[in-house]
């Protein structure tokens, strides 16, 4: 395959390892399999997307991963200058977060509703064919109307939980966007801002605003006001299943089947439901991702993007 030419701008951005190791990933697969559909995914989000756009297109999928959002869309800014890619078929997925994804080329994204892709397996009817399909719970059992008011709860305390968190952190992206280079967030609530009650599915907050600003020294240089604050907490409340920082919410659930699958194991009531099933923070989007929620705006855009 003939090379493309590049510009400067092209090879300050291939100085990134990922967006490099990306593209070479990409020439590399359009070299053997031209006729495929190549996808562009910010990393483990494969296990949600890959499966779906097999379901919903009829061509060979090879994935890329960037390793980040900003890695796929620089990616996206290096091939769409070259003509001599046009002929492929292409798809970028990314996630929304709490970005304003203002910059007009997204519009060829596939963006998710939601803060992220992880959001899609919060809603209770992933929770709930999950136990079905891999506990062989059914409909109308007591025992699972039991679980699934129990999940939802505690789901409800965990999120009033971690707002706070949440909100703060979109108070700052939303005023400075991009320009937060410095302050990011975990795939989990930092140790003893709060404490989980599953027998009481319950959860307490034990931090402040104080508490946050505490673990970040450069908080300073990203002040936010009370109206910013309220603002974003409106946001986020507006559907908290979806606006929630998706990598919190897996976290939740992870812990969640934990518990479920000890008490399987150990309440005789339960001796007919437990599986020897293995969670891990690495494989829980793979085994959940059948059970994920599916939004018509993807078929549409896998659907296009395969046409």
């Amino acid at each position: 395959m003939i090379m493309p030419f590049f510009t400067v701008d092209d090879l300050i951005a291939m100085r990134d390892k990922s967006v490099n190791t990306a593209f070479m990933d990409f020439n590399n697969a359009v070299t053997h399999h031209p006729d495929a559909l190549f996808v562009f995914y910010e990393g483990q989000d494969n296990d949600y997307y890959y499966p779906r756009i097999q379901q919903y297109s009829s061509i060979e999928v090879e994935p890329i991963n960037c390793r980040g959002k900003d890695k796929v869309i620089s990616v996206y800014k290096i091939l769409v200058t070259k003509s001599e890619y046009d002929k492929y078929r292409k798809g970028f997925f990314i996630d929304k977060d709490f970005d304003l994804n203002s910059d007009s080329i997204l519009s060829n994204f596939y963006i998710t509703s939601g803060y992220s892709a992880e959001n899609y397996y919060l809603s209770d009817n992933c929770m709930e064919q999950f136990l079905k399909q891999k506990h062989n719970f059914h409909a109308g059992d007591p025992l699972l109307d039991k679980i699934m008011a129990g999940y939802c709860k505690m789901r409800q305390s965990y999120f009033e939980a971690i707002l706070l968190y949440n909100t703060w952190y979109c108070a700052i992206r939303h005023k400075y966007g991009n320009d937060v280079r410095d302050i990011s967030l975990g795939s989990k609530m930092p140790t003893g801002f709060i404490t989980c009650d599953f027998v009481k599915s319950s959860v307490t907050q034990k931090y402040t605003l104080a508490t946050i600003e505490s673990i970040f020294p450069t908080h300073s240089s990203y002040p936010v006001t009370p109206s910013e604050l309220k603002d974003a907490e409106n946001y986020i409340k507006q559907d908290m299943l979806k606006n929630m920082r998706g990598k919190f919410g897996m976290r939740f659930m992870l812990n969640y089947i934990s518990y479920l699958q000890d008490m399987f194991r150990t309440d005789p009531v339960y001796a007919n439901y437990k599986r020897n099933l293995h969670f891990s923070n690495d494989n829980i989007l793979s085994i959940l991702s059948p059970f994920a929620d599916t939004e018509q705006s993807l078929i549409d855009y896998i659907q296009k993007i395969a046409a």
